[in-house]
């Protein structure tokens, strides 16, 4: 795939978005222009994201964000996470037969967290009334999304996962043959944003919480009422670590995002002077970075707040040292977590504004929608993290574990200088998103890279990752087709088994500050609009 990025730039004064729809983007824009902040507009954004992208992303789903206030030198991190219901014990799931978390359906159901997530950042940072930043959802829910291309083969690629007949029969139509181009109303979202934008976040959790009790209890599933009110969502400092002089801060565990602060550290470690990461021995080090780093995941990471042994520092030296002891600077070396596990769902959006204000925000259902039940009367579908992510071996770091929060692979990032910001991004793509974040942020950080360079260049991804969708995928290096031939013969030569595609991942979105002036580019590789005032 060959896009011309640089027609792909954005510059303006005032304010920038990069959604995943070209609808949101301008709703988001409009926010702007009103006098919103980024906050307010990043609001706007997800909200008609769960409109306009509805298999990919929903207010029962995740999200997480990190973000900066104009003139503070801390970034903070958003967390909106859902955690498995607190019936949900391992032993449970063996008194009905199972020997693992199922995939999709109300057992593999965490409880919703992106629709308190709104309420948590405009209780702390709004400046617009909740009302006004999510009618344009709202309008869009209720006269419909209009049907895209990408929108039609998502639906279709994931309509068989959803079991109740309200919400197969409405996004049915979706995925019929001569969709595109029509409009799809949604008219139990259009409920629930309507009661968010008049209701007070506990009226509204009581209200959710009494519809997942009934829904959970129809479909024989451990989710009820009281899991769905203790969910909150919360602001914590961002986790951040120095990488080649300046500061990237992701969101903490239990998302990925340390895992990126390790590729880049390990990365720096080991890289030779002249060598640059989208070389081949640069993304030989990377990608063999990437696998130390995912075997430490299924190791260590879990949900900080759970119960259970402390998670190791993973910037520590010790878990540095022993990391960058299995990577060969020359050779692949064997996955060493083949064989770990026995057995289109997420969005990103970047905004900034001209006090200084960002935002890169990443939402998701899990699988494309979701765990494939939910509220009809909501709109709502349950997020299926708890099947994606979680098992029920004990000797797992994220183990099923009643009332935590399952690993999640969304998260974004930023990249300051000194007391600014200077660089905002993500991607969405489940353990993509470890390693396309990792070669956009590599590329500004060691190579001098400019964004547009950095979007630019051949993608390429590990694996197998580390998460349960992708356990027993065999060991290769997928590349995009546009990476020279000498260079996939160089990752051949040091024992890659290297596929060549038209297009590895999904769009990796990036906002920037620039001699005064707000820039933002996306790379083309999905639908959305990167667009400025």
């Amino acid at each position: 795939m060959r896009v011309v990025l640089r027609d792909r730039q954005q510059w303006g004064s005032r304010g920038v978005v990069s959604t995943g729809s070209s609808a949101a983007t301008l709703a988001a824009l409009r926010v702007l222009e009103e006098g919103g902040t980024a906050f307010d507009a990043a609001i706007t954004a997800s909200a008609m994201m769960t409109v306009c992208m509805p298999m990919a992303s929903g207010p029962g789903g995740d999200a997480t964000a990190v973000l900066h206030v104009g003139g503070k030198r801390t970034a903070l991190a958003l967390v909106g996470l859902g955690r498995a219901p607190r019936s949900a014990h391992p032993q449970a799931f063996g008194e009905r037969g199972l020997d693992a978390v199922p995939r999709t359906g109300v057992l593999s159901a965490t409880t919703p967290a992106l629709l308190d997530a709104w309420f948590e950042v405009h209780e702390r940072f709004g400046t617009l009334p909740l009302e006004r930043l999510l009618r344009p959802a709202l309008r869009t829910a209720s006269e419909g999304a209009v049907i895209t291309g990408q929108f039609q083969r998502w639906t279709r690629e994931n309509l068989h996962v959803l079991e109740q007949p309200e919400f197969r029969g409405l996004y049915g139509r979706a995925a019929e043959a001569d969709s595109v181009g029509t409009s799809l109303p949604q008219p139990g979202l259009a409920r629930l944003l309507d009661r968010a934008g008049r209701e007070s976040r506990e009226a509204l959790n009581g209200w959710i919480a009494e519809l997942a009790h009934e829904v959970s209890a129809r479909h024989g599933g451990f989710l009820r009422g009281d899991d769905v009110t203790a969910t909150r969502a919360c602001l914590v400092p961002a986790l951040d670590a120095q990488v080649a002089g300046r500061k990237v801060a992701v969101p903490p565990a239990p998302t990925q995002g340390p895992l990126m602060l390790q590729n880049l550290a390990l990365y720096g470690a080991l890289l030779s002077d002249g060598v640059d990461s989208g070389s081949a021995p640069g993304i030989h080090l990377l990608a063999e970075t990437v696998h130390q780093t995912f075997g430490w995941r299924l190791d260590h990471l879990r949900d900080p707040e759970s119960a259970g042994p402390p998670m190791p520092d993973p910037l520590g030296a010790d878990t540095l040292a022993a990391l960058l002891s299995g990577i060969d600077p020359d050779r692949r070396t064997p996955c060493r977590y083949t064989g770990h596990y026995s057995h289109g769902d997420t969005t990103h959006l970047v905004v900034a504004d001209r006090a200084g204000n960002a935002v890169t925000w990443v939402q998701s259902l899990g699988l494309g929608f979701g765990a494939g039940v939910g509220l009809p009367e909501a709109g709502l579908l349950l997020c299926n993290r708890l099947g994606r992510s979680a098992t029920l071996d004990h000797r797992h770091a994220n183990r099923v574990t009643p009332g935590a929060r399952p690993v999640n692979t969304i998260f974004p990032w930023t990249i300051s200088e000194g007391p600014a910001v200077r660089w905002l991004g993500g991607t969405p793509g489940g353990d993509g998103q470890c390693q396309w974040n990792t070669q956009v942020a590599a590329a500004l950080l060691f190579d001098d890279s400019t964004a547009l360079r950095a979007l630019s260049r051949p993608r390429w991804t590990y694996f197998p990752g580390s998460d349960r969708i992708e356990a027993g995928r065999p060991e290769q290096l997928h590349v995009d087709e546009t990476m020279e031939p000498a260079a996939v013969a160089e990752l051949v030569r040091r024992g890659h088994d290297v596929v060549r595609k038209a297009s590895v991942g999904g769009v990796n979105r990036v906002v920037s500050w620039q001699r005064g002036s707000l820039y933002g580019l996306d790379d083309g590789r999905q639908e959305g609009l990167t667009a400025a005032c």
